[in-house]
């Protein structure tokens, strides 16, 4: 038989969840690292990287003297709170230097499954 713990069962009901976004930021490959460390910083719990390439053709990226079109994208779970001093972050890191060239975009979560992951998630353990 098992007792159910009433007052830690009313704490949970009455916890106030916080919204969560995906923040993704696409960069020129060899950024990702000084991405990664922003987003920590800011207070991003969990992040991924993955290599892509870009969709411009050899002639456009020779019109515009580019080398290449290999790109990095960092997938950031954070808290919805955190993405307008993650919005400015990313805009002093964009501006404090010519080759730092990127997009960043966040996506809302609607909802997820399990306590322990939405604590994981939000950083909040």
């Amino acid at each position: 038989m098992s007792f159910i713990n009433k007052e830690n069962a009313q704490q949970q009901a009455n916890q106030e969840f916080k919204k969560l976004s995906l923040f993704v930021t696409i960069v020129d490959k060899g950024n990702a690292e000084a991405i990664l460390s922003l987003m920590e910083s800011v207070g991003c719990s969990l992040q991924y990287v993955q290599s892509g390439q870009g969709t411009a053709q050899k002639e456009i990226l020779d019109i515009f003297g580019l080398e290449n079109n290999d790109k990095e994208v960092v997938f950031s779970l954070t808290r919805s709170e955190l993405i307008p001093q993650i919005k400015a972050e990313l805009e002093a890191f964009f501006v404090s230097n010519k080759r730092n060239k990127g997009v960043g975009f966040s996506i809302p979560f609607r909802s997820i499954i399990g306590l322990k992951a939405y604590h994981f998630i939000s950083n909040d353990l």
